[in-house]
């Protein structure tokens, strides 16, 4: 069984960050998030311009092997626990 992709957005400190974890399904789910998250700013996000890469290996605190999520013109998003 393959663990769940997790995504956390970019906040001021981890806790915070934890405390609005939600589960992805898939790379589509994760941009219509960004799109609905980003879109209340008046930002309109592409598949294009959604980055998923590694970012700092394993981070013992949380128990992820984290990724940073990037939207093109917008900058760090969040983070995930794996590839998408």
């Amino acid at each position: 069984m393959t663990n769940p992709i997790l995504f956390r957005p970019q906040r001021g400190g981890l806790a915070e960050a934890m405390a609005e974890v939600r589960t992805i399904a898939d790379r589509a789910d994760l941009v219509a998030h960004l799109a609905a998250t980003l879109g209340r700013c008046g930002v309109e996000v592409t598949d294009s311009m959604v980055k998923v890469e590694p970012y700092h290996g394993f981070d013992e605190r949380i128990g992820w092997d984290t990724y940073i999520v990037t939207v093109d013109g917008w900058g760090p998003a969040g983070f995930t626990n794996g590839p998408l």
